[in-house]
């Protein structure tokens, strides 16, 4: 390629730079100001069309896509479908897309708004080949999840799903772009922080109560809720049983991920207070990965505490393993995959390691790994799961992810997080409690969000909790229109 930059012109009724931007970033080009070459996104009759112009003369035109409905996400997608046309003829190369023109994080979602929309379960795969250029493999893979937790999350009406984070690790993963901070030591900052959560938490119960919502999961996150002393963590686990574990409650998840605050006494609280899914997550079988991405344990007790789950009351288990961390070769992705089928846990997330900018490794050659050869492990995963009797039931993507692939969650029949789900897919109330979680309350037609960010910051979240609470109350104004 002899370019990377261009210049943007468009005449459409929608503003079109950002995926215009994204179909560039594909082949390495940055927008900027004064650049000779010139790409054009225009409306010519019902259709869009791209042009570009090179500053070496050549002058290059897309076919014209049909726009069938003048609303933004058509003009996206036939903008989008133009600008890669272009673009590869510009470059003189035809690009592998593991997802199409799909950019977003939750593909998901337009998966179920095409079936919300009249396109028939036979009939999507093919549309979303055609459409939007995803290979058959994803396209029916997108299909069979969707179908999954239409089945799965259909018979409760106004259901919703709690979110509590807890914002502390006992150390900070390289690879970690999360909110989080070390857990205090002073065991009275830990209850003064869970003091506010408790309010925070009494706050949701007037909303459950006051819309008549159906609360069916209950999820506790971070960081790492097991960060906290044994005693904090058992009254955090007390206060959530006694205040939102209500009849209709289906799934109750903790995140255990970090085996080196992890403890015997803690899975007792865990099983006094009915929690039904727990993560104990290695994220590679290699001790020299673990001391690479600064993990304070071992792969022995990744196993001890994977043991003390399995042999507790506790009957659904989730691992995660992540693709692409420093160092890992191929070999050492697909040996960490078999020891996972070998312990056979009930859940099993596949991850494609993602760098955001607050990573402390963003910007380094972190991986060996091709995308080739990633592209070849998340298949392997699959079968993994496949072997161990789980299909496949929710996915998400994220920027700057190694070989542009998908995070997988695979269960096996009767384990699916609802929780996962019903975050990932936006199609019902999500309420977040605590530091840097989210409140999402869909709208009516379906397709948009009534949102609330808590604050990241731990001091503004503590200090506003009050004025947040009533922000998050007023995302369901439009309920009661």
């Amino acid at each position: 390629m002899t370019f990377c930059d261009y210049s943007l012109q468009q005449n459409s009724p929608y503003d079109l730079t950002r995926p215009v931007a994204e179909m560039a970033a594909f082949f390495g080009l940055a927008a900027q100001s004064g650049s000779e070459n010139l790409l054009t996104v225009t409306s010519e009759g019902t259709a869009c069309v791209a042009v570009w112009q090179g500053r070496d003369g050549r002058r290059i035109v897309s076919q014209s896509f049909a726009i069938r409905q003048d609303v933004r996400g058509e003009w996206v997608r036939c903008a989008k479908l133009a600008v890669l046309e272009v673009l590869q003829m510009a470059a003189e190369q035809q690009l592998a897309l593991p997802w199409g023109i799909l950019t977003g994080v939750r593909p998901g979602k337009l998966a179920h708004k095409l079936l919300d929309g009249g396109i028939s379960e036979l009939d999507l795969p093919l549309y979303l080949q055609r459409h939007y250029l995803l290979p058959p493999k994803q396209a029916q893979l997108l299909t069979e999840i969707c179908l999954l937790q239409r089945r799965l999350l259909s018979a409760v009406e106004k259901q919703v799903g709690i979110y509590i984070g807890i914002p502390f690790c006992p150390t900070r993963c390289s690879y970690c772009s999360f909110p989080s901070g070390i857990v205090p030591k002073d065991e009275e900052i830990q209850q003064k922080f869970l003091n506010c959560i408790e309010q925070d938490m009494l706050a949701v119960v007037q909303l459950l109560s006051m819309y008549s919502l159906n609360a069916t999961s209950v999820y506790i996150g971070g960081g790492t809720p097991t960060s906290l002393s044994e005693t904090a963590f058992a009254r955090l686990l007390e206060m959530t049983a006694r205040n939102l574990l209500l009849p209709g409650v289906r799934e109750f998840t903790v995140e255990a991920g970090r085996p080196d605050c992890f403890s015997l006494g803690k899975l007792k609280a865990m099983e006094a207070c009915g929690v039904s899914r727990i993560s104990v997550n290695p994220q590679t079988l290699h001790d020299k990965t673990l001391r690479a991405i600064g993990r304070s344990h071992t792969v022995a007790d990744f196993y001890a505490a994977y043991e003390l789950v399995r042999h507790s009351r506790i009957k659904t288990v989730n691992t995660d393993l992540i693709i692409g961390l420093p160092g890992e070769t191929a070999d050492d992705v697909k040996a960490s995959l078999d020891g996972i089928r070998a312990l056979a846990p009930d859940n099993l997330t596949v991850h494609t390691l993602t760098l955001k900018k607050s990573a402390p490794l963003f910007g380094s050659a972190y991986s060996s790994l091709t995308a080739e050869e990633a592209e070849m492990l998340v298949a392997y995963g699959g079968e993994v799961a496949a072997a161990l009797g789980m299909q496949p039931y929710y996915l998400y993507r994220q920027h700057y992810m190694l070989g542009n692939l998908a995070n997988i969650g695979y269960a096996a029949v009767g384990s699916a997080s609802l929780y996962n789900i019903q975050m990932m897919e936006e199609r019902h109330v999500v309420l977040g409690i605590g530091p840097a979680s989210a409140t999402k309350v869909p709208q009516a037609d379906g397709h948009h969000l009534n949102k609330l960010n808590m604050p990241k910051d731990l001091g503004t979240y503590t200090g506003n909790l009050p004025q947040l609470a009533r922000k998050r109350s007023l995302l369901f104004a439009d309920e009661e229109e």
